[in-house]
Parts: C-alpha cells; sequence; structure tokens
C-alpha cells in the first residue's frame, strides 16, 4: 500500500471523539411533532436531575417552615402552646430551615458548576476553532474570552428557575390542597395567568429584543476591534476622533441594552403585578372566610404563605429568561461559529521522500482570478518560490502550511507533509506566549536559550515579544521554525526569512538555513538577492491576472494637517511590566468611580430601600390582615389593611422597576465614563508601553475588565446598603411591634449577615480574585491565539498552545467553583438565620397578641431576599476591588514628552535632530543617543542600523510619542518643546512597519487617513492605491474599494498590507513623512517603482525614512547610521 493510502487508513482507525451534546439533544427530540424546548445547551442530564431533586428538596423545606409558622401563630390565637407542641414545631421549623438553606446553597453551587462546565466546554471547541483558522475572526475571539461569561446569567438563574417551576408549584401546591382545597383551587386558576402573559409579553417584545440584541452584538464586535486597533489610530493622530467615535459606540450600546433591559424589567413588572393580584385574591377569600368561619386559622396562613411559591416560581423564570438574554444570545452564536464547515486542507500527510505539489490553485472569495496559475512540482533541497510582489508567493507558502484562510478555496493537493512536519516563519509573524525563551520552549526547541542564541536573541530571551522590534521579530520566527526542524520536521518554509534584517542578522539566518538543509527540505521566499542564492531550484509562480506596477504623475501636495501613525512594534528596551506598578496607582477607587454619577448612584438606592420595604409592608400586613380576620366580626374594620395591601403590592413592584432601570443606566453610564479615560489613558502613552498596546491588553481594559465593573457594580452597591437598611427597618419594627424581640432579632440579623461574610471571605479564599486574573488571562490567550493561530498551526504547535489555554480555563473554572462555594455558604446561612427567626417567634411570644407576633414572623420571611443581595454583593466586593485595582494603573499619569504651546510658522520645511537621546519610561539606558541629522523638503533623512538598534524609537521621538532624554529635535528652527502638541502631531504621519489592517474595506482603513469633515473621494482613494502599485489588484477586485480585506487584512499579502500602509501615509495632509521600511516585503521592481511614486509624491515634504535596503536611498539623501 503506498504511504498517502496507509495514512488515510491510520486516520480512519483514529477513535471518534464523544458525540456532541447538542447533537444527542437532536436525536431525542427529532420527529416530535412541535416539540419546543429551551435549549440547554451541552448540559449532562445528571446534573438536570440534580437540579430538580434540590428543587424538590427546597420545597419541601419551605412546606415545613410555613407549617412551623402557622401551628405556631395558631396557637397563640386560640390560647397558646404547650411545651411539646413547642418542641415539635421548632424542631419541625428548624429541620424545614436547614433543608431549605441546605438545598439553595447545593442548587447555587451545582448551577455554577454547570455554567462552568458549559462555558469550559464551549470555550475549548471555540479556541479550536480559532487555533483551526476556521473563526478567527475579532467577533469570536471575544466571544470565546468575554462573551461566554454571559452564560453565567443563564445557567445560575434561568435553568435553576425553570426546573423550579416545574417542581416547586407541584410540591407546594399539593401541601396546600391538603390544608384547604378552596385556596388550592384559587391557585390552580389563577397560576396560569403567570405562563399565558409570559408567552404573550414574549411575542410582542421578541422582535424588540432580537432586534436589540443583534445590535449589541455588532456594536459589541465594533469596540472589540477598536481596541484592537488603537495602536494604530495612536500612530494616525486619530484618538480624538476615534474618542468621539467610541463615545457614540456606548451611547447606541447603552441606548440599545437600556432598550432590552426596559422591555425585561417591564415583563418582570407585568408577572409581579399578576403575581400580586393573585395573591391578594387569595388572601381576600381567606379573610372573608374566616370571618365567616369557614377555615381555621392555621390552614390559612399556611395557605398565605406558601401561595406566593407557587408564582414566584413560574414568575422568576420569565424574569431569570429575560435576564439571561445575553447568555441565550452567546450560546446561539457559539452554536452556529461551531456548525460552520471546516476549511479543506489540501496536503495529504504522507511520509514521501519529497514534497510534491500537483495542480496546486487557490481562491480568495471576492477574487476573479486564482492567486497563480496552477502550480505543480517536486520539491526537495533548497527550493525559493520567484514572482512579483502580488503574484501568490505566500499565497502557495500558506497551502503548503495548512494555514490558508478560512473562505480560500483551495484545489489539488500537496503530498508528502503534514500538519506536525512543517517548521514555518509568516512573512508577519506573531508570538504565543510572554517571551522568546517561553516560545521557543512551546515550540519544543530542546534548548530554547541556544536556539535564541544561534540566531542573535540571547539578550532578548527574558524581555516581554511585544518589546520586540519588527527584525527581532522576524529572527524570533525563524528560530521557531529551525526548532521544529531541529524536533524532526521535514519541510521548513520561510516568508521573507531577512526582510528587516541587517546585514550582520541575515547572515546568521542564512547560515542556520543552510544547516537545516541537510535535514529537510527548504521552500522560501525572499526580495533579497543574498537569500534567493541560497536555493538550489526555483518555482516560478505566473500570475493568473497580469501585475504591472506602473507609475503614475503625483496628485497635488496637500495643504492642511494630518494624522499622525505610529510602528506597531517599536525598539525598546526591557522596562517593568505595567503589573509590577500595580501598587503605585493611585486615584481610582470606588468612590471615585461612582462620584461623577454619584445623584443617580443615590437615587438607585433610595428606590431599591423603597421598594424593598413596600415589600416587606405587604407582607407583614397581610399576615397581620389574616390573624385580625379570624377574630374580627366586621370587614369594615379591615378596609385599611386591605388597601394598603394592594398599595403596597403594586407599590413595590412599580418601585423595584424603576431601581432596576436607574441602576443599570447608572452603571453603565459610570462605566462609560471609565471606559473613555482607560482610552485616552492608553492613547496617551503612545509607544512608552508597547505591553500595553500590543496583544491582548486593550482588549482586557476596555472591553473585558471594562464589562466586568459594569456587571458589578448594579450587584453590589445597591444591594449593600438595602441588605443594611432593610435589617434595620426590621429592628426598628420589632421594637415598636413586639419590643420584647427586638434584641433577638438584632442579634439574629446581625450575627447572620456577620457570619454569612466571614464564611464567604474565609470559603473564598482569594477565589474572586483568582478568577478576575484567571479571565484577565483567558482574554489575552485569546487574543494572542487569534493573532498567532497561523504562526501555530503552520508550526503543529496550536495543541500546545490550546493545553496552555485549557490550563487557564482550568484555573478559571476552579476559582469559579470555590467562588460559588463561598456564596452559597453566605446566602445558606441568612436564609436559614430567617427561617428560625421566623418559626422561633411564636413560641418565644407567649400572652403577645397573635396578629402582632404574625407580622414579625412574616416579617423575617420575607428579608431573605434583601439579606440574600447583601451577602452575594459582600461576596463580589474583592472582584470587585480586584477590578479596580487592575484597572488603576492605566489610568497613572504617564511621563510624556514635554510641550509648550506655540503653533507652527506656515509649512514645515526642515527637522533637525541635535545630539538626540530617547529613553522609554522606566528604563535603565536610553535606547538610542546622540543622534545628529537634518532632513528637509526635497531632501530625505534615511535612518539605518541593525535591527533593534532603536531606528523606530527615534521615529516615535520626532512624532513627539517619546520623550527626548537628551539634545534637541526641531521644527523649522523651533523645539518640539515649545511648540503646541495637537498643532505638531498635525502635520506629521508615520507609515509603520507592521500596521493593523483593519477589518474593514480598502476605503475604510484608507479613510483612516483624514477626518471625517476631509475624507477623500473615492478618485483619491483610487489614485493613491496606484501611485503605490495597488492599481493591478484593485482594478482585479469587483467590489473595488468596497472589498473587504479580512481579519488583521488576512485578504491582502504582506506586500499589499505595506503598500495599502503607505497609501494611508500618502493620503495624509501632513507635512513631515515618517516612512518605516516602506519596501520591507516587495520585490526589487516593485519596490523601485512604489519608491519613485513616493519621492514624486512628497517632493516638497519633510521624510525620514528607515529602510535596510540600499536601493531606497539615493545619493543626495542624508543619512544617520545607529
Amino acid at each position: 500500500m503506498a504511504a498517502p493510502e496507509v495514512e488515510r487508513a491510520k486516520r480512519d482507525e483514529t477513535p471518534q471523539p464523544a458525540l456532541d451534546p447538542w447533537v444527542l439533544e437532536a436525536e431525542r427530540t427529532a420527529g416530535v411533532p412541535g416539540f419546543r424546548r429551551p435549549d440547554l445547551g451541552p448540559v449532562p442530564r445528571a446534573r438536570l436531575v440534580a437540579l430538580g431533586v434540590l428543587a424538590a428538596l427546597r420545597a419541601l423545606g419551605l412546606v415545613l417552615i410555613a407549617d412551623a409558622i402557622a401551628r405556631g401563630i395558631a396557637a397563640l390565637a386560640t390560647g397558646g402552646l404547650d411545651t411539646a407542641a413547642a418542641r415539635a414545631l421548632l424542631i419541625a421549623g428548624v429541620a424545614g430551615a436547614l433543608l431549605r438553606a441546605g438545598a439553595e446553597w447545593a442548587t447555587a453551587v451545582t448551577a455554577r458548576r454547570v455554567a462552568s462546565e458549559v462555558k469550559r466546554d464551549l470555550r475549548s471547541r471555540l479556541w479550536r476553532r480559532i487555533a483551526g483558522g476556521d473563526a478567527a475572526g475579532g467577533g469570536t475571539a471575544v466571544l470565546a474570552a468575554d462573551g461566554l461569561d454571559d452564560l453565567d446569567d443563564y445557567y445560575v438563574q434561568s435553568l435553576p428557575a425553570l426546573i423550579a417551576a416545574a417542581v416547586v408549584p407541584l410540591v407546594v401546591g399539593l401541601r396546600i390542597l391538603g390544608a384547604d382545597w378552596i385556596s388550592a383551587g384559587v391557585v390552580v386558576l389563577t397560576v396560569p395567568l403567570v405562563p399565558l402573559f409570559m408567552i404573550l409579553i414574549g411575542k410582542h417584545t421578541q422582535q424588540r429584543t432580537d432586534a436589540a440584541l443583534s445590535a449589541l452584538t455588532r456594536l459589541a464586535d465594533h469596540l472589540a476591534e477598536l481596541a484592537r486597533g488603537l495602536p494604530v489610530l495612536v500612530g494616525l493622530g486619530r484618538v480624538a476622533e476615534q474618542t468621539d467615535a467610541l463615545d457614540g459606540i456606548q451611547r447606541a450600546y447603552r441606548e440599545r441594552t437600556q432598550e432590552t433591559l426596559r422591555w425585561a424589567f417591564l415583563s418582570a413588572l407585568a408577572l409581579e403585578l399578576i403575581a400580586t393580584i393573585s395573591v391578594a385574591l387569595v388572601a381576600v377569600l381567606l379573610g372573608i372566610r374566616l370571618l365567616n368561619g369557614t377555615v381555621e386559622l392555621a390552614p390559612a396562613i399556611l395557605a398565605l404563605v406558601l401561595a406566593p411559591e407557587c408564582y414566584a416560581a413560574l414568575r422568576e423564570v420569565g424574569t431569570a429568561f429575560h435576564a439571561s438574554q445575553d447568555g441565550l444570545a452567546a450560546l446561539d452564536r457559539a452554536k452556529a461559529l461551531l456548525s460552520r464547515p471546516v476549511a479543506r486542507d489540501v496536503r495529504d500527510g504522507g511520509a514521501l521522500a519529497t514534497v510534491r505539489v500537483e495542480s496546486l490553485a487557490v481562491r480568495y472569495a471576492g477574487r476573479e482570478h486564482v492567486a497563480f496559475t496552477p502550480v505543480t512540482a517536486e520539491l526537495s533541497g533548497i527550493v525559493s518560490v520567484a514572482g512579483p510582489s502580488g503574484a501568490g508567493k505566500s499565497t502557495l507558502l500558506a497551502a503548503l502550511t495548512g494555514t490558508l484562510p478560512a473562505d480560500a478555496t483551495a484545489t489539488g493537493r500537496v503530498d508528502g507533509v503534514g500538519a506536525d512536519g512543517v517548521g514555518w516563519a509568516p512573512q508577519a509573524p506573531r508570538g504565543f506566549a510572554g517571551t522568546p525563551i517561553e516560545e521557543l520552549a512551546l515550540y519544543g526547541a530542546a534548548d530554547p536559550l541556544g536556539a535564541l542564541a544561534e540566531l542573535g536573541l540571547a539578550h532578548v530571551a527574558e524581555a516581554s515579544i511585544a518589546e520586540l522590534s519588527p527584525g527581532e521579530l522576524r529572527r524570533l520566527a525563524v528560530a521557531r521554525a529551525l526548532a521544529r526542524v531541529d524536533a524532526g520536521a521535514r519541510l521548513l518554509v520561510l516568508d521573507e526569512p531577512t526582510a528587516h534584517l541587517d546585514r550582520a542578522s541575515a547572515d546568521r539566518v542564512r547560515a542556520a538555513i543552510r544547516r537545516r538543509a541537510e535535514r529537510a527540505t527548504v521552500v522560501l521566499a525572499s526580495h533579497e538577492p543574498e537569500t534567493l542564492a541560497l536555493a538550489t531550484s526555483t518555482v516560478a509562480l505566473a500570475p493568473a491576472a497580469p501585475l504591472t506596477p506602473g507609475t503614475v504623475s503625483h496628485a497635488a501636495r496637500p495643504s492642511a494637517a494630518s494624522p499622525v501613525s505610529q510602528p506597531a512594534r517599536a525598539s525598546e528596551p526591557r522596562t517593568r511590566s505595567d503589573r509590577d506598578t500595580a501598587d503605585q496607582a493611585k486615584g481610582l477607587s470606588l468612590l471615585s468611580l461612582l462620584r461623577p454619577e454619584l445623584p443617580a448612584w443615590a437615587g438607585a438606592v433610595a428606590l431599591g430601600v423603597v421598594a424593598t420595604g413596600l415589600g416587606l409592608a405587604l407582607t407583614a400586613v397581610s399576615g397581620w390582615l389574616i390573624v385580625r380576620a379570624s377574630v374580627e366580626e366586621y370587614i369594615m374594620y379591615l378596609l385599611v389593611a386591605i388597601v394598603g395591601v394592594r398599595a403596597f403590592g403594586i407599590g413595590r413592584s412599580v418601585g423595584r422597576y424603576a431601581e432596576r432601570l436607574v441602576t443599570h443606566r447608572a452603571a453603565f453610564r459610570t462605566v462609560d465614563a471609565l471606559r473613555l479615560r482607560l482610552w485616552r489613558a492608553i492613547a496617551a502613552r503612545g509607544a512608552g508601553s508597547r505591553r500595553l498596546l500590543e496583544g491582548g491588553a486593550p482588549l482586557d481594559y476596555l472591553v473585558t475588565l471594562a464589562d466586568d465593573l459594569r456587571d458589578q457594580l448594579p450587584r453590589v452597591v445597591a444591594p449593600l446598603a438595602i441588605g443594611v437598611l432593610a435589617a434595620l427597618g426590621a429592628v426598628v419594627t420589632t421594637w415598636f411591634v413586639v419590643p420584647h424581640l427586638t434584641l433577638l432579632v438584632l442579634v439574629v440579623l446581625a450575627g447572620a449577615l456577620a457570619l454569612a461574610a466571614w464564611l464567604s471571605s474565609l470559603a473564598e479564599r482569594g477565589a474572586g480574585r483568582a478568577r478576575v486574573a484567571a479571565r484577565s488571562e483567558i482574554v489575552r490567550g485569546t487574543a494572542a491565539l487569534a493573532a498567532a493561530s497561523a504562526d501555530l498551526r503552520g508550526n503543529g504547535m496550536a495543541p500546545a498552545a490550546l493545553t496552555a489555554l485549557d490550563a487557564a480555563a482550568a484555573r478559571l473554572a476552579d476559582a469559579e467553583r470555590r467562588a460559588s462555594w463561598a456564596a452559597g455558604l453566605g446566602t445558606a446561612v441568612v436564609t436559614a438565620a430567617t427561617a428560625i427567626l421566623a418559626v422561633v417567634v411564636a413560641p418565644l411570644s407567649p400572652g403577645i397578641p397573635a396578629e402582632s407576633v404574625s407580622v414579625i414572623a412574616l416579617l423575617a420571611l420575607a428579608l431573605l431576599d434583601p439579606l440574600a443581595g447583601f451577602v452575594a454583593a459582600a461576596h463580589r466586593v474583592p472582584a470587585l476591588r480586584e477590578v479596580i485595582g487592575r484597572l488603576a494603573p492605566v489610568l497613572r499619569p504617564a511621563p510624556t514628552a514635554a510641550w509648550g504651546e506655540q503653533q507652527p510658522d506656515g509649512v514645515t520645511q526642515a527637522v533637525d535632530l541635535d545630539d538626540v537621546a530617547v529613553q522609554y519610561p522606566g528604563a535603565d539606558h536610553p535606547a538610542v543617543s546622540g543622534v545628529s541629522g537634518t532632513a528637509t523638503a526635497g531632501r530625505w533623512l534615511v535612518v539605518a542600523g541593525p535591527s533593534g538598534s532603536g531606528k523606530s524609537t527615534l521615529l516615535s521621538a520626532i512624532m513627539g510619542a517619546l520623550p527626548v532624554a537628551h539634545g534637541e529635535i526641531r521644527a523649522d528652527g523651533t523645539a518640539l518643546t515649545s511648540l503646541d502638541e495637537h498643532a505638531w502631531r498635525g502635520r506629521v504621519a508615520w507609515c509603520p512597519q507592521d500596521a493593523y489592517v483593519f477589518d474593514s474595506t480598502l476605503r475604510g482603513n484608507l479613510l483612516l487617513a483624514r477626518g471625517r469633515d476631509e475624507s477623500p473621494d473615492d478618485a483619491a482613494l483610487q489614485d493613491a492605491l496606484i501611485r503605490v502599485g495597488l492599481g493591478p489588484l484593485l482594478a482585479a477586485l469587483s467590489d473595488g474599494l468596497s472589498t473587504r480585506v479580512g481579519a488583521a487584512g488576512s485578504a491582502l499579502s504582506g506586500g499589499e498590507r505595506q503598500r495599502l500602509a503607505v497609501a494611508r501615509a500618502l493620503l495624509a495632509r501632513a507635512d513631515v513623512i515618517l516612512l518605516d521600511e516602506p519596501t520591507a516585503h516587495l520585490d526589487a521592481p516593485t519596490a523601485a517603482a512604489m519608491m519613485a511614486d513616493v519621492r514624486a509624491a512628497t517632493e516638497d515634504r519633510v521624510v525620514v525614512l528607515v529602510s535596510h535596503r540600499d536601493e531606497d536611498r539615493r545619493p543626495d539623501d542624508a543619512l544617520v547610521h545607529l
């Protein structure tokens, strides 16, 4: 049997993965006409059964409590309790209290465990799709990192409520039926009103809710994309404009969310009013029958206590359902993403002596032609892939390494190579680990430090990858690929391995390639003759459509000012991390955070206190009314209480509705203001903290932590105040109604709150803080996975990265599990305390009027909700403090360049560097020093030097993003420190080496060059693209400027992305242009043509060029060598 057939047979024998729980669910419900049930996601059935049993136990505990209270109050009304009866009801009541508390705690723990398991499962599967390149867009990364946390509300609230709705009314209803069949009949007749109105309201609001949720998803993705592109916006000088855009996005997000919440809270209000009216009907009928003597007091009190639970169980389904809409949306999005077809890998995976390519062709989505004419070749030795820029070289290499975009269609086949047999260094490498030595270890290097030393990277072994210069990052990518060959890979694929490198570094890379050529087939693409000279054979690519760079006359020079641009990676000395200085952070506390919206928060607390007070009054007066009706002869004496019950019920519902709206509005406004502060603070650091700008840090700060804070604030601020004030109100009420119980009530409530808080803190043991830390780790890891998915996949190292992420997910699951135990313990304490207090009131009050005792007993039961809210809020305080603590360092004042107020005169004609030294904040030594030179209009200043010597850092200083430690930078003889910051930055445009390309269209990316009020028309955009040699590409695109470029520009080649960045810089209305390696990914003819066009377009502008290519310089250029 041939080798490929053997490999296929092996794959056929590979054990299949466990069946997807969603598949099982679909099979179970298939063929059932009209079957429709809530989507529970991949939840094990054992968990559902456990939740059902716990709901039954909780209902049984409530029945025992209600029975004990009813018997105690009834005994007081008829003459008192004897010792045996008191002992019996105390045993039953305490047992019920403990049973209910234990069931509540176990339900919370089980539900949170379900949520944690489902999130971990979905997150793991989404990570694998991201790593596989099938779902690497920004929205998928946000969903996997942050969006799945919305499932907490769904599984912690909706799922238990749904199960309880099927169990609790049945258990409680049977007990009411056993006590009073008429009350049971009223409950049976009125309970269906709750689901009926729930369905009617749901149908009425579904379309609005779906539209709002769709908008929320789009807005969240937009916000995440904005966060990822923040470094580019900083460089383009579009921060101020994009701050307004961010504020607009937030405003739209807030309005959409408020609309969704308004309908959700309105639905809750309607359901609560229905339940209140139904319970009032039961109470009125009981009162009338007590007046007529047709029902005993004990069964009447029992029915009064239990009836609300029948309605509450159903009402909570609707309330929880609306509260968990984001979770449902996340679940649906996860299902949709996971159901997408997997991209085809053209590699066969066989073990042939050589790599054979047969009729290979690739077509990108939206392109009329294939990337290159079909290729058939046998690859051995060192093979160079030749062709002009844009001919498809990177596409061919991506097909060999299995890293084609998901929307690319490949035909043909590649034999003799599999996923684990490749070493791959892409044109635009991305790192996954934190440091180079960790990256080499991840990629399987036996001696990571030695592998780095081979390419001259030993000095950056422990540095953050975000701090590496583009040249250092490229050498790291080559070192990774070489490590894969040393570990047994038989194919080494290198895309521009010596781009961005000085001669000495490039020679090191070429020597390392030659050493590996004895053990592996090498396929490389390069525009550098020295690197191409390594090849023993060549595969020439013929583009499917003709590519002619061409040269066109430049347009008239724009006259006004323009944005600034900054390289995605600056050569930066190794500084302390932002986390290292977290303890120095000042200025952000809970009070300072709430202060701008303090009136709104105070109003929310006031509304919450009023609503809670009305609810407590409703329960207490209802108890008084029932007991009083058993001894009163005339109903007229009870009319005030009857009207009061109705008013309290309506007032509680309306107050709760208003409090929810005000609280969430205040939370959104508070966090939106904070997010703008974070945005400005990150942007203000500019190039001063690459760690802050790179990777997942902006996403973590602006999306994950900010959203976490927004979710925590409504659950902490108001519940803490409401819980304390409700307990104080109960103590005061007891002092007025049954004074001798005041001390008992005070001790029990205060002791319960203190013990619950202590147990939560003791059991948590940092679980809340660990959860915040683990979430941030996952967010940043997911962002790194999305950015580096092609690197990992091409090198067969995706499983190693996924293992690291799975470990982080396990830590998060452990933290959530410990947090659920802690929260459940606290809630169990207050549940038991309030129930036991309600039970013991009657035995401890001989001789006291039964109606007074009933007030305190039922008031104690009603205190459970506000006190449980207090405990849950207290449990969240450490996590809230951790979030604030993580955000605080970002808001510290950042060291920036000194600026004055002088406005530049006229058009800038010269930039002078006088003995300039630049030092990063927190660094011990300057990154670059002793630099002198002059750039004038028409005479470029060229900055040269080895990789990592500080060339990009110098450009940052010219732009004003970094302070000058020594010397002076002058514009037309005026020191930059005397100029107005915005006026100077508006005159500079920077074309970075590795600019972020937004997941938008060609037009959208180009329009970033100018403000909205001076946007260029399509003709100007097309002219800019033609000027940089992208005219043939534009002509080949059916959608023209409206063509989408994919996530991070994945639909473009490296050279095309670079030229797009140059076109963007040329569109800017700037006096000073900073070009950083503009020809790094271009072939010689294309580079020469483009540079000729750029020189023609900038003949009356000041240009500073960083380049390793001697061909980019002209004899009359000024030269600075670092």
